[in-house]
């Protein structure tokens, strides 16, 4: 998370360059409301929806599915690695995950460069995730 100092004007030309920095979004107060740390209706968080379709490079497993995907990212002839997903689906899907993935398990990591993931169980690149 990143704090800015308090900004007064356009919150909308201030949202749109938070999105284009892919920030998460942003916090805004009405001008008029009295400062309070508790959520109230005076602040506002506005998201900024990412999206992205990422091949999985890699997983975790969990007993009988998926704890987290690792997610890469075509660069030109490299495929770099993007990050880590680990929410967003139920048991059952974990575990339908978890039985296409062991399909295509390799025994190294097809990224261009080498990262350094002692829990991860290294994929073919054939599979896609939609990331929001």
């Amino acid at each position: 998370m990143l704090f800015s100092e308090h900004l007064v004007g356009d919150g909308q030309k201030m949202f749109e360059h938070a999105a284009k920095l892919h920030w998460e979004g942003i916090i805004s107060k009405r001008a008029d409301g009295p400062y309070r740390s508790e959520r109230n209706e005076n602040w506002l968080k506005i998201k900024a929806v990412q999206k992205g379709k990422f091949p999985v490079v890699g997983f975790v497993k969990d007993p009988s599915g998926v704890a987290a995907l690792y997610l890469g990212k075509q660069e030109g002839k490299d495929l770099v690695y993007m990050g880590k997903v680990g929410t967003g689906w139920s048991r059952t899907v974990s575990n339908q995950i978890r039985k296409q993935l062991d399909t295509v398990l390799s025994p190294k990591s097809k990224l261009s460069r080498p990262i350094r993931k002692p829990k991860a169980r290294w994929v073919e690149p054939k599979f896609y995730a939609a990331v929001e």
